[in-house]
C-alpha cells in the first residue's frame, strides 16, 4: 500500500485517459477489419483487371504474333521467289531455257528443305504447268477442274499477294498458302508461292491455356476453327462450343476490332473471353477462361485475410496497454525522427529523379534534333529510284550521319562517322553537316576529293586543330559521291563504298588519312573513283560500326568480307526486301551482344 491507500503496481488512469484508450482500441480494431475487407476487395478487382487488360491480351497477342510471324515470313519468301528475274525470264520463254529452269527448280527444292514449308510452287500461265517443291511438274492446271480454279481466280484478281487459309479435315491439318503473281499483276506470267502447315501451333496452344477448362481457338471469318488447343476441334464451327448469343456478338465485331467480354459458356458457367484479330489473314484468336479458374484462389485469400485480421486484433488488444504505458513517448520520438529522415530521403530522391528526367529528356530531345538534320524520306524518295537507310546510334544520339544535297545538276550523297559516341559524337555530326552545307553553297566543288580536302581545312580551323597543342583532336570518316547523268564519282576515307550489279559486288574503302585530325596535313589530296551510274547498279555506303560489330559469344568482328557476302546474296532483290533481310541477319548475328559503335548503312539506286 502507498500513502494514498492504493495497492502498489495498480494502473492509475483517470476517466479521460481511459476513454482515450478505449476509443483508440475500438478505432484500431475497426481500422484493422476495414483494412482486411478492403485488401480483399482490391485484390479481387486487381485480379479481374489484370485478367482482362493483361493476361487475355497477352495470350492473344502471343498466339497472334506466332501465327503472323510465320505468315509474314512466308509472304516475304513468296515475294522473293515471284520477283526473282530467273523465274520471270524462264516463264516468259515458255520454260524452255534449261539453265534458268535448273535455277528455278533448285530454288523450289531449297525452299522446302531449308524452311518449314510443306509446299513450294511455280505455276505458269504460259504453259499451265505446275512445278512443285520436288522440282518436277506435278500437273498441268485446267480451268475446267474445280481443284485448279484457285489458280485462275488468282490470275484474274490482279492482286499481287493473297493469303489463303484452308482447314483440311481429311489430313487433319490447317494450311496457309501464299499466292504471289509473277510479273505484271494486270498480265501475270503465273503464280508462285509456298504453303505451310500450322499443325505444330496447335500443340503450342496448350502452353497458353490459363487453366484446365480454358480454351484457345484460331477462327476464320466464317466461324471455322482453323486451330485449337484441342486438335480434334479443328475444322468444326465455333458455334458448336459457344452459345448462340456469344457467337452473334463476335460476328458483330468490326473488322480489326479487339473485343473483350464476359459471358456464359454452354454449361452456363461465367467465362471471360477475348477476340483478337490477326493482321496477316482474315482470322481471329479467341481465348476463353472460366471465371472460377481465375478467381477460385480468392476463397483461400479471403480465409487467410480473415485469420490475419483476427490475429491482428488480438495482438493489438494485448499489447495496446503495454505500448501506451511504456513506449508512448520513445515511440513518438522514434516516429518523429523516422518521418524526418523519410522526408529528407523523399526530397533527395525527388531531386535526383527530376535531374535524371531532365538529362533523359535532354538526350531524347537531342535525338529528335539530330534526326531532323538527316534527310527526310521524301527527299530520299525524290533523289533515288530505290533506297533504304539503316541508322543505329549506340547511345540514343551518336556520331554517324547521312546527308543529301542537290547542287545544280549534281546529286551529292554522303555518309559520315564522327569522333565519339553519344552527345559528343552528335555535336560533331551537327558541325560536319554545317560545314558540308557551307562548302556546297560556296561553289567550291570540282569533285568529291576536292570537297574532302576543303572540309579537312575548315574542320581543323573551326576546332583550332592547326597546332599540335590544340584543345581537341577530333575529326571524321566520310564517304562522298557526286551523281551526274550516267556517271558517279566517289571519294572517301574510313567509309566503305560497295557497288552491286549483275557481275557481283565490288568495294572501295578510300584513302587512309581521315578528315580534320591534327596529324592530317592541311594540303592532303584525296582520290576520286569514277563509276557508271546505270539503273541496275546499287551503291552501299557503310560506316565501320557495322564492320567492327562482334557476334554473340565471339571476340572477332563481323568483318568487311562477311558483310559484303551478305549484301552480294541479296543484291538483286528490291531494296526494301534487302533492308529487312539485312536487319534480320545482323540481329541474328549479334543476338545478345551489345552494340559497340554507331551503325549507318545507306543503299540507293540512282535516278538515271
Amino acid at each position: 500500500m502507498n500513502r494514498t491507500g492504493e495497492p502498489q503496481g495498480r494502473l492509475k488512469y483517470d476517466r479521460s485517459v481511459f476513454r482515450v484508450i478505449v476509443l483508440a482500441g475500438v478505432l484500431l480494431v475497426f481500422a484493422t477489419s476495414i483494412t482486411g475487407i478492403l485488401s480483399f476487395r482490391i485484390t479481387q478487382n486487381e485480379v479481374m483487371n489484370k485478367l482482362k487488360t493483361n493476361d487475355l491480351v497477352r495470350t492473344a497477342k502471343s498466339i497472334g504474333s506466332q501465327v503472323e510471324a510465320r505468315i509474314d515470313r512466308a509472304v516475304e519468301t513468296s515475294l522473293g521467289l515471284a520477283m526473282d528475274p530467273s523465274v520471270t525470264e524462264w516463264l516468259s520463254g515458255g520454260e524452255k531455257d534449261e539453265k534458268l529452269g535448273d535455277i528455278v527448280r533448285m530454288q523450289l527444292v531449297n525452299l522446302q528443305h531449308s524452311f518449314d514449308y510443306t509446299n513450294s510452287f511455280v505455276v505458269s500461265a504460259v504453259t499451265n504447268q505446275y512445278w512443285a517443291e520436288n522440282g518436277e511438274v506435278l500437273e498441268r492446271v485446267n480451268q475446267d477442274d474445280p481443284d485448279d480454279q484457285w489458280f485462275f481466280d488468282t490470275l484474274a484478281s490482279g492482286k499481287r499477294t493473297a493469303v489463303v487459309v484452308d482447314s483440311n479435315k481429311s489430313r487433319q491439318d490447317t494450311f496457309v498458302f501464299v499466292n504471289v503473281l509473277i510479273g505484271d499483276p494486270n498480265d501475270p506470267l503465273g503464280v508462285a508461292g509456298v504453303g505451310m502447315s500450322l499443325k505444330a501451333l496447335s500443340e503450342e496452344f496448350v502452353a497458353y491455356k490459363y487453366g484446365q477448362q480454358s480454351h484457345v481457338w484460331m477462327v476464320g471469318s466464317d466461324g471455322t476453327i482453323h486451330l485449337s488447343d484441342t486438335f480434334a476441334q479443328t475444322g468444326a464451327k465455333i458455334g458448336d462450343y459457344l452459345p448462340e448469343k456469344t457467337v452473334s456478338r463476335l460476328q458483330d465485331a468490326m473488322p480489326g476490332e479487339r473485343l473483350i467480354l464476359e459471358t456464359d459458356n454452354n454449361e452456363g458457367r461465367r467465362v471471360d473471353m477475348i477476340s483478337y484479330p490477326l493482321r496477316s489473314a482474315e482470322m481471329r484468336v479467341i481465348a476463353q477462361i472460366p471465371r472460377n479458374e481465375t478467381v477460385g484462389f480468392l476463397d483461400s485469400i479471403k480465409l487467410n485475410t480473415a485469420i490475419a485480421v483476427i490475429v491482428s486484433i488480438v495482438l493489438i488488444v494485448f499489447f495496446f496497454i503495454y505500448i501506451s504505458r511504456k513506449l508512448a513517448d520513445p515511440y513518438k520520438r522514434a516516429i518523429s525522427l523516422n518521418e524526418e529522415l523519410e522526408s529528407k530521403v523523399r526530397a533527395r530522391t525527388k531531386e535526383l529523379a527530376e535531374r535524371n528526367k531532365e538529362m533523359t529528356d535532354s538526350i531524347l530531345y537531342a535525338n529528335r534534333i539530330q534526326q531532323s538534320v538527316l534527310p527526310a524520306d521524301e527527299r530520299l524518295e525524290s533523289s533515288f529510284s530505290e533506297y533504304f537507310a539503316v541508322w543505329k546510334p549506340r547511345d540514343v544520339v551518336g556520331g554517324d550521319f547521312y546527308w543529301l544535297r542537290k547542287v545544280g545538276d549534281v546529286q551529292w550523297v554522303a555518309v559520315g562517322d564522327c569522333t565519339g559516341h553519344g552527345v559528343p559524337g552528335a555535336l560533331m555530326t551537327m558541325l560536319s553537316v554545317s560545314l558540308l552545307d557551307r562548302i556546297a553553297d560556296s561553289g567550291e566543288h570540282d569533285s568529291p576529293a576536292a570537297v574532302l580536302g576543303k572540309l579537312n581545312v575548315l574542320l581543323k580551323e573551326t576546332l583550332h586543330q592547326m597546332e599540335q597543342d590544340g584543345l581537341s583532336d577530333d575529326g571524321l570518316d566520310l564517304g562522298l559521291m557526286f551523281i551526274m547523268d550516267d556517271r558517279a564519282v566517289y571519294a572517301g576515307t574510313g567509309v566503305t563504298l560497295a557497288v552491286g550489279d549483275e557481275s557481283g559486288m565490288h568495294s572501295i574503302k578510300g584513302d587512309k588519312r581521315k578528315i580534320g585530325y591534327r596529324r592530317t596535313p592541311v594540303d592532303i589530296a584525296y582520290t576520286d573513283h569514277v563509276f557508271e551510274a546505270d539503273a541496275g547498279r546499287v551503291f552501299y555506303l557503310i560506316t565501320d560500326g557495322i564492320v567492327d560489330q562482334n557476334g554473340a559469344g565471339s571476340t572477332a568482328s563481323l568483318g568487311r568480307t562477311r558483310l559484303l557476302d551478305w549484301l552480294a546474296r541479296q543484291r538483286t532483290a528490291p531494296l526494301a526486301v534487302q533492308r529487312e533481310q539485312f536487319e534480320l541477319t545482323l540481329s541474328a548475328y549479334m543476338q545478345e551482344e551489345s552494340q559497340r559503335d554507331d551503325m549507318t548503312l545507306l543503299a540507293f539506286k540512282p535516278n538515271v
